[in-house]
């Protein structure tokens, strides 16, 4: 039995290639997911297309301190701002930064609630990092994947509603993608478990 073919940029079916809705956003910030194993061949993760659409945003799996070795030292020599973009209790407003700040590198963490607290665990350098998050949290709406959480938003959600609070860029296209997405893993579940997620 063959295997379908996959297309290589969008890494879906390509019955199902989501490539004609990416287009192509610019921020002055740069963005790196920081992306679980566990979510490297999920089909309703957003990581990967996030990294397409948004231009400086790069993806980097891993878990451990010695996962991630390479993006700190090259952290290090960087001349901007690092912030970590986490919902915690002294964390930064990102409105408060204001559309005008520093140009910096946001850092974001890719998994369920359950494994980003892990990887927090194991890095600690993250821990130790400017945390950044929203005042007036935007409303999510990754209807593919149930979440416990009320704060919860896929990566993708969150990158896109990031950037403009603290860039002039315009992340429509982010979003789009984002729909399409949604849309397609709809579109091929039973009709039993689309009702669920409905």
């Amino acid at each position: 039995m063959s295997q379908r073919q996959q297309c290589p940029r969008c890494l879906r079916p390509q019955s199902v290639c989501l490539c004609p809705s990416l287009g192509h956003c610019v921020s002055r910030h740069k963005v790196t997911i920081l992306r679980h194993p566990s979510e490297a061949k999920s089909a309703k993760g957003t990581a990967h297309l996030c990294s397409l659409v948004l231009e400086g945003c790069t993806l980097v799996d891993g878990e451990t301190d010695t996962d991630f070795a390479d993006l700190r030292a090259s952290l290090n020599r960087e001349n901007r701002p690092v912030w970590l973009l986490y919902p915690d209790e002294d964390a930064t407003p990102l409105e408060s930064m204001g559309s005008d700040c520093q140009p910096g590198h946001l850092l974001v963490l890719d998994g369920t609630w359950k494994k980003v607290h892990r990887m927090l665990q194991l890095n600690p350098w993250l821990q130790s990092l400017p945390k950044v998050s929203f005042g007036e949290l935007p409303q999510g709406n990754y209807q593919i994947r149930k979440a416990r959480r009320a704060d919860s938003l896929s990566t993708l959600e969150a990158v896109a509603h990031a950037l403009p609070r603290i860039d002039r860029c315009d992340t429509a296209p982010l979003l789009t993608a984002f729909e399409a997405l949604k849309q397609s893993q709809l579109a091929h579940m039973p009709e039993s478990i689309r009702q669920r997620y409905e």
